[in-house]
């Protein structure tokens, strides 16, 4: 009886034993379920990461383009110098030309260094211009490059909308038959661009100072004793809507 007893209490416990030695399919579905919700909010998680790391950098670099647009633009102007060129038709050329040329604004500065090694300096004087042109001409290319491998795209295969601003910039002042300006890219994705000036006339009389603006330097009925005094740009961008930008010009010779 005694051994019955036993052999009887060990199968209740190898019943015990197997009812708990696994899972059951809705604890094994169950399982499968938290691991793959797990894994896909895991995911997601990496994808907005990376999504908002790709958004800052790109982020970053327009401002780097926006910032470096201003200093070189900003430079320029501060730099400007009342000196006159001649073009490659021997024709008198303003220090200032705004809306008269073949650019929208053209003008000559200062500060154009020397290498201080050279054997054979240049002029430290400068005739730069500026200009907007399509994203797919040749002065561009540098900037359609840049947009397409953004996209992951072949220059070719790229479709943009929009301008890019060229600096354009002679190694002469005075210019030649085949004097051709380089280029620089300051900006892409740039609309509606717009230059003006104000003049200041000062009255010599009692002294007041009258201001005037022109979409167009020099003017054609010029008045005795008015000078340039600012130069405003107006611009629309893909990233940063519309910017305006002022810059006080300054005179070697004072204003009046």
């Amino acid at each position: 009886m005694k051994r019955g007893f036993l052999m009887a209490h060990q199968q209740h416990d190898f019943k015990a034993l197997n009812k708990h030695a696994g899972f059951t399919l809705l604890e094994v579905l169950v399982a499968v379920s938290i691991s793959a919700m797990v894994g896909i909010a895991a995911v997601q998680l990496l994808s907005n990461v990376s999504n908002i790391g790709r958004a800052t950098e790109e982020r970053s670099a327009e401002l780097a383009e926006m910032q470096r647009f201003n200093q070189v633009l900003g430079r320029d102007i501060g730099q400007f110098i009342d000196r006159p060129i001649r073009d490659e038709y021997g024709d008198t050329l303003s220090e200032l030309m705004l809306g008269s040329g073949d650019y929208p604004i053209e003008f000559t500065i200062a500060g154009w260094r020397n290498i201080p090694i050279t054997d054979d300096p240049r002029s430290t004087l400068q005739r730069v211009a500026y200009r907007t042109e399509e994203i797919d001409s040749e002065p561009c290319e540098p900037a359609l490059e840049r947009l397409a491998a953004a996209e992951g795209l072949d220059p070719d295969e790229y479709v943009g909308d929009g301008e890019c601003f060229i600096r354009y910039y002679w190694p002469v002042l005075d210019q030649a038959d085949d004097t051709e300006p380089k280029t620089q890219v300051l900006l892409d994705q740039i609309d509606d661009v717009e230059f003006t000036i104000t003049a200041s006339t000062k009255d010599s009389t009692d002294g007041s100072i009258s201001l005037n603006t022109y979409d167009f330097w020099p003017p054609l009925t010029p008045t005795v004793g008015e000078a340039p005094a600012a130069i405003r740009l107006r611009f629309t961008t893909t990233h940063f809507g519309e910017i305006e930008r002022v810059w006080l010009i300054a005179h070697d010779g004072g204003l009046w």
